[in-house]
């Protein structure tokens, strides 16, 4: 794609693409304020060393509650028992947070695609310090950039809150 021609300053002088920025890493600073967005889908991790720990400690509880309950004894029944309630409690946690996780990534999977497309458009302007859309003309400081030119994250009802304004 050849070099814009920024908005703000009219000249096409000190226009990087912002993917050409990322991509040779420039300068650190600068690529922490125009970075893409993440792709939601990354935030869906798999298990954990902790999760199988959750697993396996259940595995255990349960294998000795049944031991217990063979052997008729009242008192372990019921400590183990209550071990097999919280395993249970922390089970549920890991699968309900996965579900929650899964669902936020999923509805902003769309709306990231979109905004991605958009971002590799995107052009600095050096001397002005601001990112533009070189299709629109649009312009936005690179701390607004996201908001502004991407509308990304947006707001999905039920899924992200809203913006607060202060």
């Amino acid at each position: 794609m050849t070099k814009g021609i920024c908005p703000s300053c009219g000249t096409h002088k000190g226009i990087k693409k912002l993917s050409d920025i990322v991509k040779l890493q420039e300068d650190a600073a600068l690529i922490q304020r125009i970075a893409p967005p993440m792709n939601p889908q990354k935030s869906v991790k798999p298990l954990s060393s902790r999760d199988i720990l959750v697993v396996v400690g259940l595995a255990f509880i349960l294998t000795t509650f049944i031991l217990a309950l063979q052997s008729g004894s009242i008192m372990a029944i019921i400590i183990y028992g209550f071990f097999m309630i919280f395993f249970l409690a922390a089970m549920g946690r890991l699968v309900v947070n996965y579900m929650n996780t899964r669902k936020v990534a999923n509805a902003l999977t769309e709306p990231w695609r979109e905004a991605y497309l958009i971002w590799s458009r995107l052009q600095y302007c050096t001397d002005e310090d601001l990112v533009f859309d070189p299709k629109f003309d649009e312009t936005a400081k690179p701390e607004e950039y996201r908001e502004k030119l991407l509308h990304y994250p947006p707001e999905i009802p039920g899924i992200t809150a809203p913006k607060q304004k202060y």
